[in-house]
């Protein structure tokens, strides 16, 4: 049985079709790790719960495995799809690539109101963090950070690449960011970069956005391991 929670924030998602909101509703479940890796997704129970019929589901469900959360399998169903050890890696390595270009561009780029958004969003990662220890939070606002620099590339297609990324290993990424200790180290990489952009120094951006990308991805394949331990 499904848990009741992911029928109930549905309402949160916003508008849009019906389809939409039940995607939206599953994708943050996954991602929150209320539906774990494995867990069967009927369609008829997820009918009944978002209260529609079955063909926003199925439409649902397919958005859901273009962008790498679910697996449809003929007589099988759907089941939440998760990445091992080595998906992760590749990806990590895709997303340092593409992102320590984008950090180039945007440092290079930058213009004073650019450069006082990515301060802005320095701050709410500091201080956002302390007030809030959850994982879901501190994701978001690591998230923001990143991207208000790459914005500054003004590269959309490559903005848009780095985003699907994101989205597909968003529950992963997040992993390393609760870990005790783990905050000050990333604050303090952070600093780094905000420095880079401040001082227009577009290789130094981009070697430290690869640095910080490539380490978070190995604390968090250490986080899946120390999880397989105990489980």
């Amino acid at each position: 049985m499904l848990p009741s929670s992911i029928f109930s924030s549905a309402a949160e998602i916003g508008h849009g079709t019906a389809a939409e909101t039940i995607c939206g509703a599953l994708r943050a479940a996954i991602s929150q790790e209320v539906l774990l890796s494995g867990q069967a997704l009927p369609q008829a129970e997820l009918a009944q719960g978002f209260g529609v019929s079955i063909i926003p589901v199925r439409e649902a469900l397919k958005r859901l495995e273009a962008e790498g959360f679910v697996s449809c399998l003929p007589n099988r169903g759907a089941m939440v799809l998760g990445l091992n050890e080595d998906d992760i890696d590749e990806y990590s390595h895709i997303r340092a690539l593409l992102e320590e270009q984008a950090a180039a561009e945007g440092a290079r780029n930058m213009t004073r109101v650019e450069l006082a958004r990515v301060e802005d969003a320095y701050e709410a990662f500091v201080s956002g963090v302390k007030e809030s220890d959850g994982a879901v939070q501190s994701g978001t606002l690591n998230r923001a950070f990143h991207n208000a620099i790459y914005e500054a590339a003004h590269r959309p297609r490559l903005f848009e690449m780095i985003d699907d990324l994101h989205v597909r290993l968003d529950r992963y990424i997040r992993a390393h960011l609760v870990l005790e200790g783990r905050k000050e180290i990333t604050d303090h990489e952070h600093k780094a970069i905000l420095d880079a952009c401040r001082a227009r120094d577009p290789d130094l951006c981009a070697r430290l956005t690869r640095e910080h990308i490539l380490e978070a991805a190995a604390t968090s394949i250490e986080v899946m391991r120390r999880r397989k331990k105990m489980g």
